[in-house]
């Protein structure tokens, strides 16, 4: 995860934890979705929320992970998912990444998720940034080039 977060290159890091109110698994389920659909929103009305990601897992009383907020302000996260509990961002260097993916997976209890399967992912919520590529221009355009001549 961390090789993840960094291959986004991240530019503005931070350690998140939002406390829920979601208490079963199945609450998490729909509370995933939610957050899902309010970083998709916010990144159809504005393109700088496009360089938002959020990993982070449910401990059973909140998200803990990390949000690399791009070109957005804090207050503007926290202002977004406010509704679902309290937001607590910490800034983070990226030497302190690692470790911060291994804080937030531990606090996930070692009990398998919904349905038996699993034991981090059923409980894991990853948004990735969207990184747009941008598309080559040709040097030329339709100029017709001349194939050079065969010297014997």
């Amino acid at each position: 995860m961390a090789r993840r977060i960094l291959a986004c290159e991240p530019r503005s890091l931070h350690a998140a934890t939002i406390t829920l109110a979601a208490s079963s698994p199945a609450g998490f389920e729909q509370l995933r979705r939610s957050i899902h659909n309010v970083i998709a929103y916010r990144r159809r009305q504005s393109r700088w929320w496009r360089s938002v990601g959020l990993w982070a897992w449910w401990n059973g009383s909140g998200l803990h992970g990390l949000v690399e907020l791009g070109s957005i302000t804090a207050t503007e996260f926290a202002g977004a998912l406010e509704r679902y509990g309290d937001v607590r961002l910490r800034s983070i260097t990226i030497e302190m990444v690692r470790a911060e993916v291994y804080r937030a997976a531990q606090s996930v209890s070692a009990c398998p998720g919904p349905g038996g399967t699993g034991r981090y992912q059923p409980f894991k919520i990853a948004i990735e940034p969207v990184i747009v590529a941008a598309r080559a221009k040709p040097l030329l355009g339709n100029v017709l080039i001349v194939p050079m001549p065969i010297l014997l």
